[in-house]
């Protein structure tokens, strides 16, 4: 059956010089149980415009699923950097292949990635933000290590449909 996750995050405290040079990167790493080799809590790696997901089963082994992200909403406020995503993907209960716990739709952890741009160093950088690490922390730009935004709060997953 198709199912549907809202993510929400973050970033606040944007420092002003690089405030409209940090922004949302369109690939998110979701924990997904994935019925196709039925395992739970897989590393699902997920592109904006993909039709299809990739699930880690092993160290380096991966197969594609039927994920993708359906919406990518950033808005910007005077010191917030919002992200809303939607993940749909296809579930199906089942047992662990391994474990034998069962299959849950909702997941609980996301990495979600930015970038930015700095103005000083012109140079651009990456880096994310996940559900379990320790906050607030600050977000620092690559090339002239100013923090430019806060990760306070851990971001959100909501199980739509």
């Amino acid at each position: 059956m198709l199912r549907s996750l809202e993510i929400n995050a973050v970033l606040s405290g944007l420092e002003k010089v690089h405030r409209d040079r940090l922004f949302w990167k369109p690939r998110i790493q979701l924990n997904l149980d994935c019925f196709v080799c039925e395992r739970v809590g897989r590393t699902t790696t997920l592109e904006r415009g993909a039709e299809r997901a990739a699930c880690w089963s092993g160290r380096d082994e991966q197969h594609f699923i039927a994920a993708r992200i359906s919406a990518f909403d950033v808005t910007s406020q005077e010191d917030r950097l919002k992200l809303r995503t939607v993940v749909d993907f296809w579930w199906a209960p089942f047992k662990d292949a391994k474990r034998g716990t069962d299959a849950t739709p909702l997941s609980d952890w996301v990495r979600l990635h930015y970038g930015s741009y700095c103005p000083h160093q012109e140079t651009t950088s990456e880096g994310s933000i996940q559900t379990n690490v320790r906050r607030p922390t600050g977000v620092y730009c690559g090339g002239c290590k100013t923090e430019i935004a806060v990760d306070a709060e851990v971001p959100s997953i909501r199980l739509l449909v």
